[in-house]
């Protein structure tokens, strides 16, 4: 008997000690999806202070351009949308900053779409307040510095700012201040990848995003910046709302 005791007790042993082996468990290796993101016109490389010509041949020059990134996430072969833990997941991209990017941890595999939140979602969106993060976020005092509304209590979702004049006119001399907020303005961009995407534990995989700043406006809904130029998606202002809708289909994935 003390013979069949000692063999049982050395196979419960065992059995405990390979619980804690990898060949036992399930775990779950982590990559990098890295965004990196580009400014556009029609196509083509844009830097702010650049002149250009919109639809309707109005020269326009931007000196600002920012958004919201929010929500990145991929889709799974079985049709589940994939994101991350991080409770405030919210990227700020600034067109004036060099080579800006967007980086998230993602589960290792195979994925056939992508989207993300342009702006932010309405249980972020004035449920916080800068005052509650530290300043190395993008919602706090000094990461939404010009990106929050005090007089509205909310983020600005999108900056679209610069100066513009008449068609043929190389005096740039009309303002643009395109301002979009509030919860309604918020939009989600969906890809449908051609090729599945992989996400690797050893390198990042690596795609770029363009924003089209040309097609902002008249993606959808033309809108003419000499009639309409400034929005601060105030009480009423369907602008704004028709600048999101331009806005949201004017990105662009390049892999």
């Amino acid at each position: 008997m003390n013979n069949i005791s000692a063999g049982l007790a050395a196979v419960t042993v065992f059995l405990v000690a390979g619980c804690s082996f990898p060949y036992f468990t399930h775990q779950i290796n982590t990559g990098t999806l890295r965004l990196d993101v580009e400014a556009t016109w029609e196509g083509e490389p844009y830097a702010l202070g650049d002149v250009a010509v919109d639809y309707a041949d109005h020269p326009i020059q931007l000196h600002n351009l920012q958004a919201y990134i929010s929500r990145v996430e991929l889709r799974d072969a079985s049709g589940e949308w994939i994101g991350n833990d991080r409770e405030y997941e919210v990227n700020l991209v600034d067109f004036s900053v060099e080579s800006p990017r967007i980086v998230e941890p993602f589960p290792t595999g195979q994925y056939n779409a992508i989207r993300f939140g342009l702006g932010l979602p309405p249980d972020i969106n004035g449920q916080v307040s800068p005052s509650d993060f530290p300043n190395d976020n993008p919602l706090s005092v000094e990461g939404s510095a010009g990106m929050f509304w005090t007089w509205l209590t909310g983020y600005i979702f999108f900056k679209y700012e610069g100066r513009t004049g008449a068609v043929g006119s190389e005096l740039l001399s009309e303002p643009i201040a395109y301002h979009c907020g509030t919860d309604s303005s918020y939009r989600v961009v969906t890809f449908e990848l051609e090729n599945d995407l992989w996400i690797w534990e050893q390198q990042p995989t690596a795609m770029q995003l363009q924003f089209d700043a040309a097609q902002a406006l008249y993606a959808t809904e033309p809108i003419n910046v000499i009639d309409y130029p400034i929005t601060h998606n105030g009480p009423g202002d369907t602008l704004a709302f028709a600048l999101m809708d331009n806005i949201a289909a004017s990105w662009h994935l390049v892999k």
